[in-house]
């Protein structure tokens, strides 16, 4: 059965009531639920609150009420906006599913059966998809927004493979007591690993080579030292 070409998406509020100690605590939190900035928001302060008696008694927190500007849109909003309008172009049928984690938004693009051109090998396709959104989106906000664009959760599955080869590869360092090499990554892929193994005692890793595609060694711990897990490539023969 075909899919159909539409986001699914829950849909924007619009509008919310936070509290907080101060009315700066309260907007933070507000912000926060609506995934807006300052700028795209107006703002009524219902409570101004108050501290209190050495700061506990009597104190009472603030209220506001926060609402989105007419027309003013999240990241989300016009990062959804952008990736649809790039998949009409490509004339196929999608679903795109979004979230925002912290301060990064997260698209997910699925598709009837065409999910590998849009990766691409080794995932080129979509970090050049990527990028074209996230320049897109950016100029649209006027700033830089970190955004994640995903095709059928190739990029979650790739991080779990990644996080699960990289602490193989420490165990095994750790056993024979040598450095082990993983493949050629990219930068990003780098990154995973390198904060996979930053908690695990007695291990180091390191970056090897130059240019986008480089090693990453993992190295055991010798005599208490600990090797820069961020150090300048080097080149081996």
């Amino acid at each position: 059965m075909d899919m159909i070409k539409t986001a699914r998406t829950e849909q924007r509020k619009k509008s919310t009531e936070a509290t907080g100690k101060t009315v700066e605590k309260a907007l933070e939190t507000a912000l926060e639920e609506l995934g807006a900035k300052v700028e795209e928001v107006d703002i009524e302060i219902l409570e101004p609150g108050q501290k209190g008696v050495l700061g506990i008694f009597g104190s009472k927190e603030a209220k506001i009420r926060v609402a989105l500007k007419k027309g003013s849109a999240g990241v989300e909003e016009v990062a959804d906006s952008v990736t649809k309008l790039i998949m009409d172009c490509l004339d196929i049928n999608y679903r795109i599913f979004s979230d925002t984690l912290d301060d990064t938004t997260y698209i997910n693009i699925e598709t009837a059966g065409v999910d590998g051109l849009l990766i691409g090998r080794k995932g080129d396709t979509l970090n050049s998809l990527q990028h074209l959104v996230g320049r897109i989106v950016s100029r649209k906000l006027g700033g830089y927004q970190r955004l994640t664009l995903d095709v059928g959760g190739y990029l979650k599955n790739r991080q779990e493979i990644l996080k699960q080869k990289a602490v193989k590869a420490a165990e095994r360092a750790k056993k024979s007591k040598r450095e082990v090499g993983l493949e050629p990554m990219k930068a990003s892929e780098r990154r995973i690993v390198h904060m996979a193994l930053s908690e695990i005692e007695g291990i180091s890793t390191y970056t090897v080579g130059n240019g986008e595609m480089r090693k990453v060694f993992v190295s055991p711990e010798h005599g208490g030292e600990r090797k820069n897990r961020f150090s300048k490539p080097k080149e081996r023969s």
